[in-house]
């Protein structure tokens, strides 16, 4: 797999959030949060929130009621996540033109492996120049004012980088400079470590604040504290030890189908009918070239605007629709659309092997040789599936001969083991 060492990090801090102050930029010199999807009946909590939110108290994850009596004009966005997934996406194969290594994290969170694009694109400044003339072209020129961009070698290098840029001001730390990333960790906050609240809570406790302290503690102090494995790792990262370098994702290309609806449905059955139809075109697409499905992604415009989603993965990949269309079914019940849908779409994201070869032991083919063996006796006379016949003809033609044998009853009453069975060559 390719892989680069050098990392130029894209970070847009509150992605969904600010795609929504683009579309209504009204908002933006107010409190607003987004809520984050939940189950109908459930608790709303925050998502993303905004500055001013924020100085008011307000949290991500906090509930809606706790957000609200902190600041009453607090204004509230319903998510629509097909429009930050398209946006998201748009980005990934923006990006995808100026390099082959990227790894997408989350939406408004994405690596670009950098080796070898000084030839290109030039000197580190001039490629992030040109990164963002090609993110222009797919997003509003506010977005693209407002990200933060960090080189660095290794991805958590120039994550910590990303975080500690200004919008249009880059931070580049030097990847052929020996030291130069552990020098510019130091007085990085510990906040930047793969850390949960309660990890982060305990090394402010211990007194440490950043990550040259981190890096000055002992060893056996970590991992007396985090555990072995946890330990030794942020131990590395923070003292610019160890390099994670980007991996590219393999993302096949989704495939979608889609059902406009003449008037607005809302009734779940209209719904589960509708999931039934696309389902049966999914299958039937030819981009599907035969592939099991392993995740898919349901959806719908709403009625006066914004999205739904819901998406399943299945323990196994499959292409039956009554198997694909349970668990949408069940997703539709336990979360349905709050409006009702102008538009339904089902999106097959993730992909299994082909399922055109059958099973050497086709079900239907043992119980036919089951039934006939008991009709035409010992030795069993029923032909033999087509997967080993061709196997045995395989076999006779490259060594002359047919190394396989079935096993025959002979003798079953017999008290000589010997004589109960016998072994007969296969002859296809």
């Amino acid at each position: 797999m390719i892989s680069s060492r050098t990392s130029l990090t894209l970070w847009l801090p509150a992605f969904e959030l600010r795609l929504e102050l683009v579309r209504s930029p009204e908002l933006d010199a107010t409190s607003v949060a987004l809520l984050a999807p939940g189950e109908p009946g459930g608790r709303q909590v925050v998502a993303q929130l905004s500055e001013r939110a924020g100085s008011a108290g307000v949290r991500e994850g906090m509930p809606v009621s706790q957000a609200v009596s902190l600041c009453p004009g607090l204004t509230l966005l319903e998510p629509d996540p097909a429009h930050y997934a398209a946006a998201h996406e748009a980005v990934v194969e923006a990006v995808a033109g100026l390099t082959p290594v990227v790894e997408p994290v989350e939406p408004g969170l994405v690596h670009l492996g950098v080796d070898g694009l000084e030839r290109l694109h030039g000197s580190p400044p001039a490629q992030v120049r040109q990164l963002l003339r090609v993110l222009l072209e797919v997003l509003p020129p506010p977005l693209v004012a407002a990200l933060r961009v960090g080189r660095a070698p290794g991805t958590f290098g120039a994550r910590v980088a990303a975080a500690a840029a200004r919008p249009g001001v880059p931070v580049l730390v030097p990847a052929e400079v020996p030291g130069a990333l552990a020098r510019f960790l130091v007085p990085q906050p510990v906040e930047a470590l793969p850390l949960d609240a309660g990890g982060v809570e305990l090394l402010h406790r211990l007194g440490v604040h950043t990550l040259g302290g981190v890096a000055a503690l002992p060893l056996s102090a970590l991992m007396r504290h985090f555990g072995g494995r946890t330990g030794g790792r942020i131990r590395a990262l923070a003292r610019g030890e160890q390099i994670d370098p980007v991996r590219p994702l393999h993302r096949p290309r989704p495939i979608r189908v889609s059902l406009d609806f003449p008037a607005p449905v809302g009734d779940r059955a209209a719904l589960h009918r509708g999931i039934d139809r696309l389902l049966d075109r999914l299958l039937a697409h030819p981009e599907r070239r035969d592939r099991a499905l392993s995740s898919l992604r349901a959806g719908g415009y709403l009625e006066g605007g914004g999205s739904w989603e819901i998406q399943t993965t299945f323990r196994e990949p499959c292409a039956q629709r009554e198997r694909l269309a349970f668990p949408l079914r069940t997703r539709v019940e336990l979360r349905p659309p709050p409006r009702a849908l102008e538009t339904l779409f089902v999106e097959a994201v993730e992909f299994g092997a082909p399922v055109t070869q059958t099973s050497i032991f086709d079900r239907s083919e043992v119980g036919a040789r089951a039934q006939g063996s008991m009709e035409g006796g010992a030795s069993g006379g029923s032909p033999l599936p087509p997967g080993i016949r061709d196997a045995v003809r395989e076999l006779r033609l490259r060594i002359g001969s047919s190394p396989l044998y079935r096993v025959v009853e002979v003798d079953p009453w017999s008290r000589i083991p010997e004589r109960r069975y016998a072994l007969l060559p296969l002859e296809g």
